[in-house]
């Protein structure tokens, strides 16, 4: 497997373990996940707690499949992207307000910087599954430990970037 592969695997990985774990550390966590979903108003009320549950358990079983089945983790990964981005773009030009909750309490409402962010994530899972597909041989050891490493500094950023915007957008008062 090739440190590329081993980067992306990273990245998804810390990304989708942080995302599930912010909704699943307490019940007011997943109640308050369970209320952005519906303030994104693109289901009926009603079901807001089951695609809650539905989330969680695709974001849970991504971080599962990057160990065992990563070209799973990745086609799961894009399909879960690929749904959230586009209820992001929806719920952005439809003009409701609504926070992000991706991984955890947000202080900031869903914006362009969310899509451009799972963009750039549904480009990672893409290319770690292109990348499975045309892997030659197993990554030199330590190719395979800095291409690990960058995949969990790039996903804890990504995870974070809403308060890295933000320290560099905050005007002082």
């Amino acid at each position: 497997m090739s440190g590329f592969v081993i980067g992306c695997r990273c990245l998804i990985g810390v990304v989708f373990v942080a995302a599930a774990a912010s909704k699943l550390r307490s019940r007011p966590a997943f109640s308050a996940f369970t209320g952005s979903v519906r303030q994104l108003r693109l289901l009926p009320p009603r079901l807001a707690a089951p695609a809650a549950g539905a989330v969680v358990a695709a974001e849970a079983a991504i971080v599962v499949a990057m160990v065992v089945a990563p070209d799973i983790g990745f086609l799961l990964a894009a399909g879960l992207l690929l749904a959230v981005t586009v209820a992001t773009i929806t719920t952005i030009h439809r003009g409701v307000r609504a926070r992000c909750q991706c991984f955890g309490t947000s202080g900031t409402n869903l914006g362009l910087r969310h899509v451009v962010r799972n963009a750039a994530l549904l480009a990672v899972a893409a290319g770690g599954l292109a990348g499975l597909a045309t892997a030659g041989g197993p990554a030199q050891p330590a190719g395979a430990v800095l291409a690990a490493a960058a995949g969990l500094v790039g996903g804890m950023v990504l995870v974070r970037l809403d308060d890295v915007i933000d320290l560099y957008t905050t005007n002082p008062t």
